[in-house]
C-alpha cells in the first residue's frame, strides 16, 4: 500500500476527542507529513516477491513538488522495459472545494486514467505498494479513533483506527506520538479479515532546507491473502530545482 508512502500528510475528520486523543491525532498528522517531502526527487527500488518466491525489480524516481494551487508527486517507472515510461500523478488542490486526483499513465494503451487520492485499492502495476502511499491525502475523510496501547520492535506505540463513513473496511496504525512517527498500518476488509500489512523502517534525518524531517527509507508491505511481498527502498534524495508545472503533467503524454 499505499513509499507515498510512499510518501502523504492529512487533514482527516476526527471524533470529539479528550485531550490524549488531540494530542494523537496531531502526532498523527505530524507522522504523516514527514512522508511527504517538498521539491524533492528520490530513487528506488522496489523488489516484489510473490507466493513462491519469485521475484521482480523495478527501479522508481519519486518526485515531490509544491505549486501555488497544489502539491503534486509523479512516480515513472524506470524498469523493467514492459513498464518503463509508466506514470503515476497524484494531486492535491489547496483549495479543498478540489478533489484530489490519481492520475495513471500506461504506454501499453496510450491512455490517462483518473481516480480519487484516497483510493488505497490502487497499486504501483504489478506491486503490493499502495499508489495513495505517496498522497498527501491518503488519509483525508478518515474518521479517526484511538485503540489500545501496543510494544512494536521494542517500542510502545499507540493503535489508531481508520475507518471511512459508511465504510465497513478500516485500518490499524501503530504510532510513536512521542516521536510522531509512523511504523505500521493494518488493513483489514468487511468482515475484519487483515488483508495486508505496511510497515516503515529506516527513519533517516536528511539534510536540507526542504527536507528537514525524518523519512522511511524503507517500506515493505505483505499481502497475506496472496502471499505476495513488496520492499520499497530509496537508494538517493535530491533537491529539485527550476520546477516548472509542465514536469507534472501526464497530458504531455498524449501528444502526437
Amino acid at each position: 500500500m499505499q513509499i507515498a508512502i510512499l510518501f502523504i500528510y492529512l487533514s482527516g475528520i476526527i471524533n470529539p476527542a479528550n485531550g490524549a486523543e488531540k494530542q494523537t491525532k496531531t502526532a498523527f498528522e505530524n507522522a504523516v507529513k514527514k512522508m511527504a517531502l517538498k521539491n524533492v526527487q528520490a530513487q528506488m527500488t522496489l523488489e516484489t516477491f510473490d507466493g513462491t518466491g519469485a521475484n521482480t525489480l523495478r527501479t522508481l524516481n519519486l518526485s515531490f513538488a509544491q505549486f501555488d494551487d497544489a502539491k503534486k508527486v509523479m512516480i515513472e517507472i524506470t524498469s523493467p522495459e514492459d513498464l518503463k515510461g509508466t506514470q503515476i500523478l497524484t494531486t492535491h488542490f489547496i483549495d479543498k472545494s478540489r478533489k484530489s486526483t490519481i492520475e495513471i499513465f500506461l504506454p501499453s494503451t496510450g491512455k490517462i486514467r483518473k481516480f480519487r487520492a484516497n483510493n488505497r485499492k490502487l497499486k504501483i502495476p504489478g506491486t503490493e505498494i499502495p499508489i495513495n502511499h505517496f498522497s498527501s491525502t491518503a488519509f483525508d475523510d478518515y474518521l479517526i479513533s484511538e485503540e489500545e496501547k501496543d510494544n512494536f520492535n521494542g517500542r510502545e506505540v499507540q493503535k489508531i483506527k481508520l475507518q471511512l463513513p459508511e465504510n465497513a473496511e478500516y485500518l490499524v496504525a501503530y504510532l510513536d506520538v512521542q516521536a510522531e512517527l509512523l511504523y505500521l498500518i493494518k488493513s483489514y476488509d468487511n468482515k475484519g479479515n487483515l488483508t495486508s500489512t505496511t510497515e516503515f523502517t529506516d527513519y533517516r534525518h536528511t539534510e536540507s532546507a526542504e527536507m528537514d524531517n525524518h523519512f522511511p527509507h524503507k517500506v515493505h508491505v505483505y499481502n497475506p491473502i496472496s502471499g505476495k511481498t513488496s520492499e520499497l527502498t530509496i537508494t538517493k534524495l535530491s533537491q529539485l530545482s527550476q520546477i516548472q508545472d509542465s514536469d507534472f503533467e501526464l497530458v504531455k503524454n498524449l501528444q502526437p
